[in-house]
């Protein structure tokens, strides 16, 4: 019989439930969890009234601030659009009794308040007139049917006005894109609902076959970072991108022949970012290929320019694997790269026999088991 040690949560829950003082006051922890939420967003509530009580009756002047706003950031230490929002919450709340009831109540939770709020000052009139069958609704639904439901009502009560907040989302748009100390790329920005939708569908077109191999380990935020780079990399290399100086925008990848037989050596960068033998020799596998003599720093010779797979052994290619030729891929032959089974580094030929299609994913993968195999 095998023998289930319990764990220090469960033995305490056991010895509390034994114990006749606190047989009423054990709640299961689901339980426990929700009616914690629940007390978490009354005294959210109770907060917000609060602070419209402060303002009302100028408490803030008294404790030596010109706004309301300046005293919490000070206070709390919070950021000024932190208490700007707060500020304005608790005036919204005040002006609107139904919605401010529900809150505090704990029938509706803040992001709800904040759709409520936002619909009012659309049209007061309306909203007063609809504002309990806004909250009703808003109770009922979920998060993201609330939202629609209310944004239906705006367009109802005054198109001009939906209008104008679709073009100030619009108006919000941006995208940051910058290079850390240590070589990583962040990325951060903002999508008006339209623009998002379609970032949102075309990477959710490459992640979701991909959650169907149960050999994926990648975290669906690493899927979704592969699946914009995959985008990014099918435009340079198919889409219709203007050539500067006879060629295509591309990564241009600067390399030594001790770097591409495995060796560490100078220089090995991709676009000034210095990068491994191992990540050298893959990029090398299916690119276009210019050798070019140095002494010195002093460039002595630049030779052709020629693809290291030729497009008709990569059509050829194509037609025979179809896609990622590793087990259980079906990513499709243009997402995916020529891979030397014999590095043509190492002497490895160019023929079809050598060459197999595989996505960036298992290319990688290739690469790292067959360049830097696990030490013992």
């Amino acid at each position: 019989m095998r023998t289930v040690t319990p764990t220090p949560y469960v033995v305490g829950m056991q010895a509390m439930q034994a114990d006749p003082i606190f047989e009423s006051a054990v709640e299961h922890p689901i339980d426990e969890y929700l009616r914690l939420c629940r007390e978490v967003t009354m005294v959210e509530a109770r907060a917000a009234s609060l602070l419209a009580e402060i303002e009302g009756l100028g408490l803030h002047e008294e404790a030596g601030y010109l706004t309301a706003t300046a005293m919490i950031r000070d206070r709390l230490g919070i950021s000024g659009s932190e208490a700007r929002r707060r500020v304005a919450e608790s005036r919204g709340l005040a002006e609107h009794p139904v919605v401010r009831n529900a809150y505090e109540r704990a029938d509706i939770d803040r992001p709800r308040v904040s759709m409520l709020l936002a619909a009012s000052k659309i049209d007061a009139d309306l909203f007063e007139r609809d504002e309990q069958v806004l909250v009703d609704a808003a109770a009922a639904l979920t998060a993201g049917e609330a939202r629609r439901a209310i944004d239906y009502w705006k367009q109802a009560a005054d198109e001009a006005a939906a209008v104008d907040e679709e073009t100030n989302l619009y108006e919000r748009r941006r995208l940051s894109i910058s290079e850390t100390f240590e070589g990583t790329v962040r990325i951060e920005g903002l999508l008006d609902p339209e623009s998002g939708k379609v970032v949102l569908r075309a990477i959710g077109s490459i992640i979701e076959p991909a959650l169907l191999d149960p050999e994926d380990s990648r975290s669906r935020l690493q899927r979704r970072a592969d699946a914009l780079v995959d985008l990014c990399a099918d435009h340079l290399a198919h889409g219709d991108t203007r050539t500067s100086g006879g060629t295509r925008p591309h990564v241009t990848l600067t390399v030594a022949p001790q770097a591409l037989r495995g060796r560490p050596a100078e220089p090995c960068e991709l676009d000034g970012a210095v990068v491994t033998p191992v990540t050298a020799r893959r990029i090398a596998c299916d690119a276009a290929a210019t050798e070019v003599v140095v002494d010195d720093g002093t460039v002595l010779d630049v030779g052709r320019t020629r693809r290291t797979i030729p497009p008709p052994l990569r059509r050829a290619l194509e037609v025979r694997d179809g896609g990622c030729s590793h087990a259980g891929c079906d990513a499709p032959a243009r997402w995916c790269d020529a891979h030397h089974i014999v590095h043509w580094a190492d002497g490895g030929r160019t023929s079809l026999e050598n060459l197999r299609l595989l996505c960036r994913r298992h290319h990688r993968e290739a690469h790292q088991w067959a360049d830097y195999p696990k030490r013992e």
